[in-house]
């Protein structure tokens, strides 16, 4: 019995390997299934900050958005539109085509309610217009407020969960700016490439955390057979993505001499976005979200992994 359950683990872990980039979400649900990791439904009430449980649902809603406002307020500067940089190749209609191929299916979307099948079928004549809407507001820099907002959907971490702590936030954004952050993703890339170190895994293109784990059993076997000591010191960032400061990413990302049009997108889209707590088909009142990266965001590993450098 126990061969049986070691082959069907192998077998597992062979597609798994396979469906990492062609079928994600069936890898989720394989490594779940191995794992038996299970999503744990939500209790349906929440306590408040006193530690009173709340059930009524107007009073969750507003509980959730008093939590968002106050772990994402922050003292940063006030938005001032950069002027004197405007460099920055249009926005090619490949390049929109090129973005859209690589966008998952299947995806919720944001408050704009546009998802990136409805411009497919919609095939050149969808395109074309992504493109011309992209074109504009990377000139002007002015980003319309839906394209902006985030929708927030909260999943226990585990069962019972009635702290707004205890939850995972999942983010729902407007397809068409995934599609824009995707573009400007790939201009910067390069100039943000060469600021990550050596030794940094996480969120490195070809590199992830079973590199990490691979180097570190090395390290500890050799240490293990010359009878050395080894010292491992974990630093557990609390609520990591949600405590980045806005001010030192547009600092360090100025020093890297980035296109203007390009650094004005990413510093407008910072500034002016707002969020809500979507809770059965009900949404709470948006919120300012002045620190953090964005969650779901393409932008936010390679950002998030430069920020951790200027920590380091």
């Amino acid at each position: 019995m126990q061969y049986v359950k070691r082959d069907w683990i192998n077998e597992k872990c062979k597609e798994i390997e396979q469906q990492r980039k062609h079928a994600p979400q069936t890898l989720y649900r394989n490594i779940e299934e191995i794992t038996g990791k299970r999503t744990f439904l939500s209790t349906g009430c929440i306590k408040a900050m006193n530690g009173d449980i709340i059930i009524d649902k107007e009073k969750i809603l507003e509980r959730w958005a008093e939590y968002i406002r106050e772990l994402f307020k922050d003292d940063r500067k006030d938005h001032n539109i950069l002027k004197n940089n405007f460099a920055g190749p249009p926005i090619m209609k490949e390049k929109v085509e090129t973005a859209i191929k690589k966008m998952k299916h299947g995806k919720a979307t944001g408050p704009d309610n546009i998802s990136v099948e409805l411009i497919e079928a919609l095939e050149d004549f969808g395109i074309g217009k992504v493109t011309h809407l992209l074109n504009e507001i990377y000139d002007t820099g002015q980003i319309p407020t839906d394209l902006s907002k985030s929708i927030f959907i909260a999943l226990p971490k585990k069962p019972g969960a009635t702290e707004c702590e205890l939850h995972r936030k999942i983010s729902l954004m407007s397809h068409i700016t995934e599609i824009l952050l995707k573009i400007i993703m790939l201009r910067i890339r390069n100039k943000i490439k060469p600021e990550i170190a050596e030794e940094q895994c996480g969120f490195v293109e070809d590199k992830g955390t079973s590199n990490a784990i691979y180097i570190l059993r090395a390290l500890i076997k050799r240490a293990l057979e010359v009878q050395k000591d080894v010292y491992l010191c974990f630093i557990d960032y609390t609520k990591a993505f949600d405590r980045v400061c806005h001010d030192e990413i547009i600092t360090h990302l100025k020093q890297l001499n980035i296109d203007g049009k390009d650094l004005r997108i990413i510093k407008t889209m910072y500034w002016e976005q707002t969020a809500a707590m979507r809770i059965e088909n009900k949404t709470s009142t948006f919120q300012d979200i002045k620190r953090g990266v964005r969650q779901g965001c393409v932008l936010s590993p390679d950002l998030f992994s430069l920020y951790s450098e200027i920590i380091i």
